[in-house]
This record gives C-alpha cells, sequence and structure tokens, in this order.
C-alpha cells in the first residue's frame, strides 16, 4: 500500500518524442532543424530504441497521419502553450526565463525565480530571437505498442491555431470531453505569405474535416477514466526548435551588472532594459527630474535619474514594456543614485536615438 499523500498517484511516463523536422547541416558546418512533410520519430535521449521500433512497426518510416488520443480534457494539461527562453550552450541549457505575455517567472541568477512584467514582443530577448511562444501536444499512440505518452513540441502560429480550434470544437460538442477519444493528427501543406511572398510550410491538424456531427455525438471515451501522467517538463529544452544561436549565453545574462559609460561604450555593448514606468517630478528648485524604472535582463528592477531636458522630452514618450538600450554613470547630482545618459530604442524596426553626449 502507498503512503497517504506522498506517492500514492501513479503517473504514467513519457515513453518518446515525435519531430516534425530533421537537423541538416549548412555550408558552414552549423546544424539546423528543417521541417519535412512527415513525422520524425528516431532512438535518442526523448525516445528509447524499442518505443521508435514499435512506432516504425504501425505507421512505417514517414507517416503523415497518426491516431492518438489526449490523456485528460484539460488541454492546460496536454497542450500548455507559453513563452520560453533557455540559456547555456555546449549542451547544457536551463529555462532562463517563461511567460504567458503578461507576467513571467525569470532565474534571479542565485538558483531561484522572480516574478516579472512579460512585455512579449517588446523583450529585447525576444526581439534577439532568444524567446519563442512554444507548445508542447502530449497524447497517446493507442495503436503503438507500449503504455506512455507521447509528445511533439512546436512553435507554429498555424499548428497551434489549428490545433486549439479543433479542440475548442470536439469539447464543445461533447460536452467538454475529448480525454480517451482516438482522434486522427496530420500534417498537411498550407500556403502562407510572411512577406508578401507565398511559400508552403507544414502544420499540424486535427482531422474534423471528415467527420460527422454524429461520430462526436456518438463517440466514446476507450477508458472510462482518464490516467494520471506525467506533467510536461519546462525544463526541457525543445532541440528542435531551439538551436544554439537561441540560446543565451553566461555574458548576455550578466552584462547588465556593469555600468557603462555612454562616451566609450559601442552601441552593441550597451545594457537592454524594458520600460515598467516613468515619472516627471518638478524638484525644489522647479526644474523637472524624470525617474525610469526598467526591467533588465536578469529579471531586476533599476531605477535611473536625469534632469537634462533633452533625454526628459525623450524618454516620457515611452509606453511600458518598450525595450531601449541604455547609457548610465553614478550620479553627481544625487548621492548613490544613477543617471541614464543617453538611450537607443530597440523596439521594432525603427531605431531613435537621444545622448547628452
Amino acid at each position: 500500500m502507498p503512503i497517504k499523500g506522498w506517492c500514492d498517484t501513479p503517473r504514467i511516463p513519457r515513453i518518446g518524442k515525435i519531430h516534425l523536422g530533421v537537423r541538416t547541416e549548412n555550408d558552414r558546418g552549423k546544424t539546423y532543424p528543417k521541417a519535412v512533410d512527415y513525422f520524425v520519430v528516431k532512438p535518442d535521449e526523448s525516445t528509447s530504441e524499442a518505443a521508435a521500433k514499435a512506432f516504425h512497426s504501425v505507421y512505417g518510416e514517414t507517416p503523415r497521419e497518426i491516431t492518438i488520443a489526449f490523456p485528460t480534457n484539460d488541454p492546460e494539461q496536454f497542450f500548455p502553450q507559453y513563452l520560453a527562453a533557455y540559456q547555456g550552450g555546449g549542451g547544457k541549457y536551463k529555462l532562463y526565463c517563461s511567460g504567458d505575455g503578461e507576467t513571467a517567472q525569470r532565474a534571479d541568477g542565485k538558483g531561484g525565480r522572480v516574478q516579472i512584467q512579460c512585455a512579449y514582443k517588446d523583450c529585447p530577448i525576444y526581439q534577439a530571437g532568444k524567446c519563442k511562444e512554444l507548445g508542447r501536444l502530449q497524447f497517446f499512440l493507442p495503436e503503438v505498442p507500449g503504455i506512455g505518452v507521447w509528445q511533439i513540441d512546436t512553435s507554429s502560429f498555424h499548428t497551434t491555431s489549428n490545433l486549439n480550434g479543433a479542440i475548442q470544437m470536439i469539447r464543445a460538442l461533447t460536452g467538454g470531453r475529448i480525454a480517451m477519444m482516438p482522434l486522427k493528427l496530420r500534417i498537411v501543406p498550407k500556403v502562407v505569405n510572411p512577406d508578401g511572398q507565398a511559400k508552403t510550410v507544414y502544420v499540424l491538424t486535427l482531422g474534423i474535416e471528415d467527420m460527422r456531427l454524429t461520430d462526436f455525438l456518438r463517440q466514446t471515451p476507450m477508458l472510462a477514466v482518464s490516467p494520471s501522467v506525467e506533467p510536461i517538463q519546462r525544463e526541457e529544452l525543445p532541440e528542435d526548435l531551439f538551436i544554439e544561436d537561441n540560446l543565451i549565453n553566461e555574458d548576455t545574462a550578466t552584462n547588465e551588472e556593469d555600468t557603462l559609460d555612454a562616451t566609450s561604450c559601442a552601441q552593441d555593448e550597451l545594457p537592454i532594459g524594458a520600460v515598467i514606468d516613468i515619472e516627471v517630478k518638478a524638484n525644489a528648485l522647479k526644474k523637472d527630474v524624470l525617474r525610469l524604472r526598467l526591467a533588465t535582463l536578469q529579471g531586476e528592477c533599476i531605477e535611473l535619474l536625469t534632469d537634462e531636458p533633452k533625454l526628459i522630452e525623450a524618454l516620457k514618450h515611452l509606453n511600458p514594456g518598450t525595450a531601449i538600450q541604455y547609457a548610465s554613470v553614478p550620479s553627481s547630482k544625487w548621492r548613490n543614485r544613477t543617471e541614464i545618459v543617453g538611450f537607443t530604442m530597440v523596439a521594432g524596426k525603427e531605431q531613435n536615438e537621444c545622448s547628452i553626449a
């Protein structure tokens, strides 16, 4: 008998991952993931040789359709979606920041995490291509030998949109039920126009378009009770979606600990922060002083001051979440405070510079 309240809830483990691409090498010798039009299963750290063999025994080497069943009725459990940035290199990594577009949990450099405001697309980490939208789909393969769940990682907007819509429709037609129902998961071509030019990408879809309404109404789960499976690990790096260039290195994570002088630093060496809030008040001499609070790449909140009219005029119009590169110096006007002496906006394609130098 298990100890009550300790390990009395058995969980079914994950036994394999299905990939949506293959690793290839460019002319410079760097490897990168290349999308393909079929499901890829191979023996690796996530999938045993026996599990890969069992998959191929049912679906062959290049399947475009598989039968799946979700382990629960809750999409938050079997298809969580979040923003993720990973830190590391050389085969070692860790989850650096994870958010939902409003709030984020970021590593504090001391082994813990702090909650910060998530600036999403205005965040300098996102703009540098080191933070991505991530969806992790978990399911059973009822026709494949072996008891355990399989997982697919995706950062595709079209795949995520397709799956969210199909899951929502099925649950609406069944009164919220979707667990342990056999469904067809397909990889299909889709023509998109990201830059005004048409190109074909491969996306996932649940095959509901060839089913009738009565099929859903009559559908009954393969099991009466949803099994408990191991929760999806956010800390695990989705290796298909993050290459070495997408990882945050140690220097990037710590470069904001140093105070840099605007007159001696190149533009690309300046630290980056996201605006939290800005306040302008008149001092005792009736001179305006601007107080700027920024969220740094380390998740810290710093405060900078200036009474220079040119800087005040440029800074006071910035919106919360705007990312800037900034230069600061120890203040000679305010004791134990730091002054901002110049900045450059890095949010969006346009860059506006301002400096008192």
